[in-house]
Formats: C-alpha cells, structure tokens, sequence
C-alpha cells in the first residue's frame, strides 16, 4: 500500500486519505488582514457569482479540461459539469479583475496549479518592472 509524508506533522498516512493530524473542517488562523481584505480587494466577491461560474463552465469545455500552457489533463466532465478538485486545475483570468479584467468567458483560462503559478510570477515581475519603471 503505497503511503505518503505528511508536510504538518512528518509522520505518513495512507495515499489517498488525509492525515490524522488533519481534522475534518480545520481552517487556518484568521489574521488581522482577513477582516479588511474584502474593502482593499473588492473584486473577489464576483468569484461566487452566477455568471463566472457560467463563464469558468464555457472556458474549460473550451479547452476539453486541459491545461493552456502545458496540455496536461486538470479537470474532468462528470455530472454534467466540468469539475478541477481530482486533477489540480485553476481557471485563471488572462487579464486579472485587479487590473480591469472581465468574467467574461474570454478572459478565462484553464491552467494546472503549476502554469498558474508560473503565469502569475510573470504577471507579478512585470507589475513590479513596471513600478520600478515608473519611479526611475
């Protein structure tokens, strides 16, 4: 039975299943920041709306549930509707809601985890360039 390491506790559990040190519905500490974080980022309460969840559905049909970058598969179509949670896959605003972007279908596209993190570097580096731009 293949096992794997738990990053929170070191000890290893069953693959597949969570760890014990792991309770069921364990969230993380709320920070101070948690309570402002709607005012300083007003966009992200489009996310639970019916209209991006619309969109997010068209763009990963779109696609056939693989990643942009790398082809790999990230989501998978059951139950009438493509789900992300098996295979690791983020839908990702081409142009961010933070700098004017849409819900639009569009504008959405499917990454797995590791070309989403990777786009978003990219995307971090050349805000920062350009802020380092303007100052000079």
């Amino acid at each position: 039975m293949a096992k794997k390491f738990c990053p929170h506790c070191g000890k290893t559990s069953p693959a597949g299943q969570p760890c014990p040190c792991r309770k069921a519905g364990r969230k993380r500490k709320p920070t101070p920041g948690d309570a402002t974080r709607g005012e300083r980022e007003p966009w992200r309460s489009e996310y639970g709306g019916a209209e991006y969840r619309r969109n997010r559905q068209v763009a990963i049909d779109r696609q056939r549930g693989l990643c942009l970058d790398c082809g790999c598969v990230c989501a998978e179509y059951a139950d009438g509707k493509w789900k992300t949670s098996r295979h690791g896959g983020e839908v990702d605003h081409v142009k961010p809601l933070c700098e004017g972007g849409t819900n639009d279908a569009e504008n959405l596209a499917l990454r797995c985890k590791s070309c989403h993190g990777k786009a978003e570097a990219r995307r971090r580096r050349g805000r920062r360039q350009k802020a380092r731009g303007m100052l000079i």
